[in-house]
């Protein structure tokens, strides 16, 4: 262990290192004057603690001094100066107390002004955080410091300091809620920020914004998204007119004058100094790099990850809490299950691809300690808080020192802590970087961060955003960018150019006259739905050729793929057999070397810093080594290096000179070409990924400029191989870059590269040109391919050659991906001279170039078909790559004989017999076979007979006949084995043969003959079973009687096609059912039984197959219970309806109901606190099985108001609980309620039961005491059960659902087994595995069972499903699907959810095969679903294909399942609903005339158009439903004594006295209790005049008064002014009111999808009454149900004859319908997805809403101030605003039109 004080390293540099440097910002100023800037100012005064101290108000100063003994350094050096007012940027390590530092002062200044009363409420600091998580966290770190500070040091009366978050998973609800109570401090995003900025809502609540905190600079700067943050931040500035603060904080960051430049650089305050406070050194490292094993360099690289693995579980055993990086998130995964693997608890994977909530538990938990590690990739790098960490290993080398730096950090994270942190390599070249990188940390030295600049992609998605509110200048505009430090320099014609395009594109619209720019079309809804710089890759998804779903590619790499092509893809090997829209269909391979490479060279690369590092360490080595000495003195005595890793390393580099007395350095790279039929060159730089790209990309591009085709090109971080057609001279290569055409080579290869299209997609869509979805409307994957392609070529086309799309991309790509600096300072200093390139011939690449060479090989090797290739690689390869033992075990082929003929004992009954029938196929009086000659010599054919005669009565051997096979008709077969032989022989004479896939073929017409009679009757005909399955078992039982097989004898002996016979080998070989090796000293590789290979290579253990081990837990399992309880008891616990399906005889989904109100049944946090439903009387054993847990000092508060003897509601417990808080804390009480009952609910201090409530839709849950109520059983004896019942199980499960300590488990196991009462057995999966059974099931074990095999739809949650679920998913493949089973095996998968009361029936992948089967089954689960009242369901594809390409058999087996074709584009077929659709068009016809807005039924005047109304707005909206109005609604309503109240949505309306007594009981809410006097006085006398006279109310007091019984219904004014009190009717039936509403409503509708209801009727129905009626209704026949219009994505109901008769009225007219009109809510869903407005004024043309926009309407004029629309059809949406303004009498005004006018006159 080395410990490193770089605090006592650079003690003499204390002063230089702790260091401020001061100036002032630039000027920025019109024109291009010079910009001076006054030289840095050095300064090293660190404040006192007292003198910080005096400096706190009051009640920060106690709470500080209560929380910490003193400032840290980066405190006292930091806070004066923010206290001073300058900016700040503040560079320190990890833990050193950054956060609190930049908050402390602002924190300070809020709190005295909250004592005075003067903190106003608009927000006073804005956070920003790089990641969600980051500021989720922050948010939650300063609201506990100021609860704090209020609760304990605040005096009374102070103002509240609210903190809030505003992402993107922040609620549209909340965001209001912010407009609203603006928080204090606002948490946010760059994202996030910008759009509020943009928002003219959120503006005004930041004008007296005074602090800005950027946090992780580091990770912004450098990237796009700070690019995008800088412009912000300039918008920022020039919204608001007061100074703000500036603080920018990281723990490591270089260089830091250029990042202080970028934080400041549009500060409207120029003369506002900026400061840099870099604390580095001042924390101590315990740092070092440990080895997994004594001989590293031997060690084949597939191995040394498990090595690694051992050593980190090693080190989590010896720590708390231990944090893994890993380099990628498939990386994550994997040592997350090789940890859990070797039974290490506690440990989670956290990475950017897993759920959020996922994410978020594991973060909470390893806040609370309640893991002891977790492995992450890059996600919690950042400064997340997450507790005590105390190690943080890092697996192989991170590439960059800063991120090195980061993580580290993480261990220690707390002030005075001291980061520990053990570095793994994964290689020696990784060894190398690791060693590179410690001395870095060492040493101090830091990575130069790079910054995007003048990025036009982001430019112009600004500048779309820039107008969203407002109109803008164009050379205002410009001045605005440039304010922002990326663009300081931008050139004005490429501002003009970037606007130009975005016109063209029809994003923004530019009057170049008026020298100003607007927005344009659906501009809006694209820029708030496409916000951001990254741009993910479009993926494809792989199928085989069954329909399974094996995972995804990126587009990037599909685009490399052409047919017959062999790529991994999760460690197998799959063949290409076609490419078609977004799809790759494949079938798997076993022993086939990839032809495409696997991996791409675009991951992020070493960082040129930490490359200069290792090519130091190189020429360090290569000049001791020149010199005669010992590498090893300089590792031990210089780096402070290990005795082992000095060795190690000191080893490969010896390898290395012994091979090549050369080494790459500043001045040298090496080229090695290989001998071989193929011109293959290895070139070796050890300069970085990036750069290695840049000069394999110049290296490929000359080969092509000179008629050489590139067939391989591959990277790593030491350098590239390239393979060609011919030899290329290198000599040429000088002579060609030297001339300065090196770029315009490179371009021109790049341009058609497939890094180039990926990232011009990305530009094209953060640019806004292409974006990725509008509104709600994704574009799919092929669509943006698509358009990406196209819109390539068309600038490629472009008469300039060098559009600024083009230009962007290629700029991109230098600054993401190559190292363009370093190739033009190689090529420079090649030109003089100065860099060398050595080449040289050789067998085998030196060992710095070997890595690079067997990568290729390295992935192919983790496959079990490995011995297929042994042969093929060199030697040397296959050391590097297998260690020492590069064959498998060479045996003697007559102890295998041996083995396999005493696997089968000789039989002495008729058992034996069936028994040796298992093994040996069929049997006839006379056979040949081996295995029957060899048992059977002795035993006399009357015996053999006589044994026969008693299995063929028992029924437990058939005769088979009729399959068209001489090998099979007429022989005797054990049961089980009769039909696998009787399949397979009809199968071999009906096609079987020439199918490469046997499940292809439908079997449901083909059987065949089985007796069970000695002399030729009673046959009786059977249908063929799984072919796959049967070809499966055949070769598992030829294998396992007659021994190891190469693939010709199996071809040989097996009448199927090679690929079918190769693809079932592959399956059981990755199911670990099979390994290949050389058993027998033969050419080619044998495959063997796991089992046997483990007994035969001396394994010791006496295991049993895994096979029957998943048969018996099958049996158990689905063992069908009379009663659905048993089920329940037997299992423990279950968590879903459909787990009962097959356990209980008679069940459906409706009977769910009757089980969990069941006064037996109790829902808890139960087994390893997984929510599920269980019995009263398993809750003894369950609380055995759980540790007593703590509880806090609330949750025995709240326990207390929980009786025993009863069931108590939540809402009475809260009451309770609550009565001890004051008024003013109740709040408080409230938040503690919460936490409270979370926490007894977690501990199972109580569980939930259901009861049935009259005139109640929903179950009332109630809590139920399980403390004290029941008494938890003896943890020995609770385990004993819990085996015995869930047995044969692994201790890995047993460890999942038990929540006590590894050791009282692992010692309960022991005792146990130690007498008797549990056995335990083990199996090979592959390696031996532990399960534990009763005595009784392991003697089950020894007998082999008979299978079954019926099809079974799970679900992955399900009992049986989730003991295997890693097994299953990689079969089936990672994703959220229902497994379909045959037996034990994992057959398909139904991609289905429940959707808006409909079945959305994605994809079924089911071997043809199981068809029949499959129907039954289906057809029950979706009979069950009925009972939930879904009795619709939608399918889109089976087998991956849409139905009408599907063959014949599944389309007939989809009409039998009842599936109609619906006749649309994406040819859905449905069943359950009415398939007749009609048009958007149609439809809306038939609607709007019946609201009476068609021109044929409109009424006559205002007089009979308000008579039809229910309720009514205002003018305008009465206006459209009548030909002539004359009279206004004032008068309108007087003669009609119509009344104005609030109807369900809380709009004022005017309605009948009637109607609003309707709403009021709909509500069933009474009015609140201090309003009764009020209501009383209004029940006589109506006049409020009166009433203000008789209190002495102003009338703005009144108002108030009143206001709230408006709103809730219980008042309504009339029209003549007057209050009055709205009763309801005496004795009424709430439902009965609600259904009556609702059936009203509903049938003023011809369409009606269940979301458009909602919107309808308002909050006071729940989404379940109003289904409930609409299901009454559609049994009832007055509606049909089904998609009932064009592409509709819901479920609709609607009235047929309303539907028929649309087509028989006229086209509607061209309208406007006004935001105050009824049917608004109808059509909000589009107006939000379409136009980006909640309420709006929707334009209509030939029935079609082609825009909309809001206006004012005071002073009798449409003041039009904003509009969204087709901007194709900009026209015809003018000429309707035009006649709808004409016929309100009211002209359309405002700039949105001046604009509108001026772009239509000039098209």
């Amino acid at each position: 262990m080395i410990i490193y004080d770089l605090f006592k390293e650079l003690v003499n540099f204390h002063r230089v290192m702790h260091m401020v440097i001061s100036w002032t910002v630039p000027t920025v100023v019109t024109g291009k004057e010079e910009l001076i800037v006054n030289e840095p100012q050095y300064a090293s005064k660190f404040a006192e603690t007292d003198e910080l101290l005096d400096s706190l108000c009051q009640p920060v100063r106690d709470w500080f001094l209560s929380k910490f003994p003193d400032f840290t350094d980066p405190q006292k050096l930091a806070i004066p100066v923010l206290q001073s007012g300058e900016h700040l940027l503040l560079c320190s390590p990890t833990g050193s107390g950054k956060t609190l530092t930049a908050f402390l002062s602002i924190i300070d200044d809020l709190v005295r002004r909250a004592m005075t009363g003067n903190l106003n409420k608009t927000v006073q600091c804005v956070y920003i955080s790089p990641i969600k998580a980051l500021a989720n966290d922050i948010q939650k770190n300063l609201i506990e410091p100021l609860r704090e500070i209020k609760d304990g040091f605040l005096p009374s009366g102070a103002q509240d300091i609210v903190v809030g978050l505003r992402t993107g998973d922040t609620s549209q609800s909340e965001r209001q809620k912010m407009l609203k109570k603006p928080p204090h401090i606002l948490i946010t995003t760059p994202e996030s920020l910008a759009l509020a900025i943009g928002s003219s809502r959120f503006r005004p609540i930041l004008q007296d914004l005074r602090y800005l905190i950027v946090d992780e600079m580091h990770s912004l700067v450098p990237t796009k998204r700070g690019t995008h943050l800088a412009l912000t931040l300039a918008h920022l500035d020039h919204s608001i007119s007061k100074p703000v603060q500036r603080i920018g904080i990281s723990a490591t960051m270089e260089p830091l004058k250029t990042v202080a430049e970028f934080l400041v650089s549009s500060d409207s305050n120029s003369n506002t100094p900026v400061t840099i406070a870099h604390i580095s050194g001042s924390r101590r490292l315990d740092l070092d790099i440990l080895l997994p094993t004594d001989r590293f360099n031997n060690t084949a690289m597939k191995d040394i990850l498990d090595r690694n693995v051992e050593v980190i579980k090693e080190l989590i055993n010896a720590h708390n809490t231990t944090l893994v990086f890993a380099n990628t998130r498939r990386m994550t995964e994997v040592i997350v299950q090789k940890l859990r693997a070797i039974h290490v608890e506690g440990v989670e994977g956290h990475h950017g691809s897993m759920d959020k909530k996922i994410r978020l538990d594991v973060e909470q938990k390893l806040k609370r300690g309640e893991l002891r590690a977790v492995v992450s990739s890059s996600s919690l790098e950042m400064g997340i808080d997450i507790g005590s960490v105390d190690m943080v290993i890092q697996v192989g080398s991170p590439g960059s020192i800063a991120t090195a730096l980061q993580r580290i950090g993480r261990a220690g994270h707390h002030v005075g802590g001291v980061p520990r942190a053990r570095l793994l390599p994964t290689g020696t070249h990784d060894l190398l970087e690791l060693v590179a990188l410690q001395n870095c940390i060492l040493s101090g030295k830091m990575d130069q961060l790079s910054f995007p600049e003048k990025c036009l992609d982001v430019l112009a998605q600004y500048l779309i955003g820039l107008v969203i509110q407002e109109d803008w200048d164009i050379d205002d505009a410009f001045e605005l960018v440039t304010m922002a430090w990326p663009y300081r320099d931008l050139d004005y014609d490429d501002f003009i150019e970037v606007l130009d395009m975005l016109h063209e594109e029809r994003r923004v619209w530019v009057d170049w006259e008026e020298n100003s720019y607007t927005k344009r079309g659906y501009s809006r809804m694209i820029y708030y739905t496409n916000i951001g710089t990254i741009s993910p890759d479009n993926n494809y998804l792989v199928f085989t050729q069954d329909g399974t779903l094996v995972g995804q590619l990126s587009g990037s790499f599909v685009q490399n793929l052409r047919s017959g092509d062999v790529f991994l893809l999760g460690g197998q090997t799959y063949r290409v057999h076609a490419i078609n829209s977004t799809r790759v269909n494949v079938s798997p391979v076993t022993g086939h070397r990839p032809t495409v490479p696997s991996w791409t060279g675009e991951s992020m690369s070493r960082t040129r810093e930490l490359s200069e590092s290792v090519l130091q360490v190189l020429k360090q080595v290569g000049r001791i080594v020149r010199m005669g000495g010992d590498p090893r003195t300089l590792f031990n005595d210089v780096y402070g290096l290990s005795n082992k890793v000095s060795d190690c390393l000191g080893i490969f580099l010896e390898e290395h000179f012994d091979e090549t007395f050369l080494v790459p350095h500043s001045g040298r790279i090496l080229v090695e070409q290989l001998e071989g039929n193929i011109p293959t060159y290895v070139v070796t730089t050890c300069r970085g990924r990036a750069f290695n790209m840049a000069l394999g990309y110049l290296f490929a591009a000359l080969a092509e400029g000179d008629d050489i085709n590139v067939n391989e090109l591959s990277f790593d971080e030491n350098g590239f191989l390239i393979k060609l057609t011919k030899e290329v001279n290198l000599g040429k290569v000088s002579a060609l870059v030297s001339e300065g055409k090196s770029r315009t080579i490179l371009r021109k290869f790049l341009i058609d590269s497939q890094l180039f299209q990926k990232r011009f997609r990305a530009v094209s869509s953060r640019s806004m040109i292409i974006p990725r979805r509008i509104g709600a409307e994704e574009v799919s994957a092929q669509q943006f391919q698509q358009k990406s392609e196209a819109l390539l070529r068309k600038h490629r086309q472009m008469e300039s050659g060098d559009s600024l799309l083009i230009r962007e991309t290629e700029n991109e790509i230098y600054h993401s991906d190559l190292d363009i600096i370093g190739l033009n300072d190689f090529i420079s200093r090649m030109s003089k001279g100065e860099v060398h390139m050595v080449h040289s011939r050789v067998k085998l690449p030196s060992p710095l170039g070997m890595n690079l060479y067997i990568s290729s090989f390295e992935d192919l090797l983790t496959m079990r078909a490995r011995a297929f290739l042994v042969k093929d690689i060199d030697p040397e390869i296959l050391r590097r790559l297998l260690g020492r033992r590069s064959l498998q075990t060479d045996l003697d082929p007559e102890r295998i004989d041996r083995y396999y003929f005493d696997k089968v004992g000789t039989p002495d009954s008729p058992e034996g017999l069936r028994r040796l029938m298992d093994m040996g196929g069929g049997l006839v009086v006379g056979t040949d076979h081996p295995l029957y000659s060899e048992k059977l010599a002795g035993i006399s054919s009357e015996i053999i007979q006589s044994w026969m005669n008693t299995l063929s009565d028992e029924g437990r051997i058939l005769r088979v006949n009729g399959t068209g096979s001489s090998q099979i008709d007429g022989k005797w077969f054990s049961k089980n084995m009769a039909y696998v032989h009787g399949t397979l022989g009809v199968l071999s004479t009906e096609g079987g043969p020439e199918l490469d896939n046997v499940r292809n073929l439908y079997t449901g017409n083909l059987s065949f003959q089985v007796t069970t009679s000695m002399n030729d009757s009673g046959w009786s005909d059977v249908g063929l079973s799984d072919p796959h399955e049967c070809l499966r078992v055949k070769i598992l039982d030829m294998l396992g009687a007659e021994g190891p097989m190469t693939l010709d004898v199996l071809l040989e002996r097996l009448p199927f096609p090679k690929a079918q016979i190769e693809s079932i080998l592959h399956e059981l070989e990755v199911r670990n059912l099979l390994a290949v090796g050389f058993y027998k000293q033969t050419k080619e590789g044998e495959y063997i039984l796991r089992i046997d290979e483990y007994r035969i290579t001396g394994g010791t253990e006496s295991v049993i197959e895994s096979r029957r081990i998943q048969n018996m837990l099958l049996d158990k399992s689905f063992h069908v219970r009379e009663d659905p309880l048993e089920v329940m008891r037997n299992h423990i616990m279950l968590s879903k309806q459909e787990e009962m399906l097959y356990r209980a005889s008679d069940y459906r989904f409706g009977d769910w109901s009757d089980i969990k109100h069941d006064t037996d049944v109790l829902m808890g946090r139960l087994l390893n606190n997984r929510i599920g439903y269980t019995l009263k009387s398993e809750i003894p054993l369950i609380l055995g099985l759980r540790p007593e847990m703590w509880r806090g000092e609330n949750e025995e508060k709240l326990l207390t108001f929980v009786p025993q003897d009863r069931n108590i509601e939540r809402k009475e417990l809260e009451v309770e609980f609550l009565r001890s808080y004051s008024k003013d804390d109740k709040e408080k009480g409230k938040r503690e309620f919460r936490n409270a009952v979370n926490n007894i609910d977690r501990l199972l201090c109580v569980a939930k039961q259901y009861q049935v409530v009259p005139n109640r839709k929903r179950s009332l849950s109630l809590f139920h005491r399980i403390i004290d109520a029941y008494e938890p059983m003896n943890f020995k004896d609770a385990l004993e059960i819990f085996v015995k019942r869930l047995g044969p199980i692994r201790l890995y499960t047993i460890r999942n659902n038990v929540t006590r300590p590894v050791e009282e488990i692992a010692d309960t196991l022991k005792e146990l087994e130690e007498e008797g009462k549990i056995v335990r057995i083990v199996t090979l999966q592959p390696d031996p595995i532990e399960f534990y059974s009763s005595p009784v099931d392991s003697d089950r074990l020894q007998v082999r069972p008979e299978e079954d095999r019926s099809l079974r739809i799970l679900t992955q949650s399900d009992p049986y499903c989730s003991r295997f679920i890693q097994e299953i998913r990689f079969v089936l493949r990672d994703g959220w699907y229902r497994p379909v089973f045959k037996g034990i095996d994992p057959i398909g998968r139904i991609l289905m959810f429940k959707v808006n009361d409909y079945l959305e029936i994605k994809d079924v992948q089911i071997p043809h095969a199981y068809l029949d089967e499959f129907a039954v089954e289906f057809e029950r689960l979706l009979e069950n679903f009925k009972d939930q009242l879904i009795d619709v369901a939608v399918l889109h594809q089976f087998n991956a294909l849409k139905i009408p390409d599907s063959p014949p058999e599944i389309q007939e087996l989809v009409a039998r399942l009842g599936f109609k074709p619906m006749n649309d584009e994406r040819m859905r077929y449905i069943r359950g609903g009415v398939v007749e659709t009609r048009s958007n068009h149609i439809v809306h016809r038939s609607l709007f005339h019946i609201h009476n807005l068609h021109q044929t039924s409109r009424k006559e005047n205002e007089v009979s158009a308000i008579r039809e109304m229910d309720e009514v707005r205002d003018t305008i909206a009465l206006r459209g439903r009548c030909e002539v109005m004359r009279a206004d609604l004032d008068a309108m309503a007087a003669s009609n004594q119509l009344h104005q109240g609030t109807n369900l949505r809380r709009h004022l309306v005017w309605a009948t006295f009637e109607h609003f007594q309707q709403l009021l009981m709909i509500r069933n809410m009474p009015a609140e209790e201090e309003l009764w006097d009020v209501m009383d006085a209004f029940t006589e006398n109506t006049d409020p005049r009166a009433y203000m006279e008789r209190f002495a109310l102003k009338r703005s007091e009144f108002r108030k008064l009143i206001q709230p019984l408006l709103r809730s219904g219980h008042m309504v004014q009339d029209y003549r002014g007057g209050f009055k009190v709205v009763p309801t009717k005496p004795d009424y039936d709430v439902w009965e009111v609600k259904k009556e509403y609702l059936r009203s409503s509903i049938m003023q509708y011809p369409v009606i999808s269940m979301k458009q209801m909602e919107r309808i009727v308002g909050a006071s129905f729940k989404p379940e009454e109003i289904a409930q009626v609409l299901h009454e209704m559609e049994e009832s026949k007055e509606l049909v149900k089904g998609f009932l219009t064009d592409d509709s994505l819901h479920i609709q109901w609607g009235q047929r004859e309303l539907i028929e008769k649309a087509d028989k009225i006229d086209p509607m007219r061209d309208f406007v319908l006004p935001p105050s009109d009824p049917l608004l809510p109808y059509f909000s869903g589009i107006l939000r997805e379409r136009f980006g407005f909640g309420s709006a004024y929707m334009v209509f043309h030939q029935e079609e809403p082609i825009a909309a926009f809001k206006a004012n309407t005071r002073n009798d004029v449409f003041d039009v101030t904003d509009m969204n629309g087709d901007p194709e059809k900009e026209k015809q949406a003018l000429r309707v605003m035009k006649e709808f303004a004409w016929e309100h009498n009211m002209p359309l005004v405002g700039k949105v039109i001046e604009r509108l006018r001026a772009r239509i006159s000039r098209q």
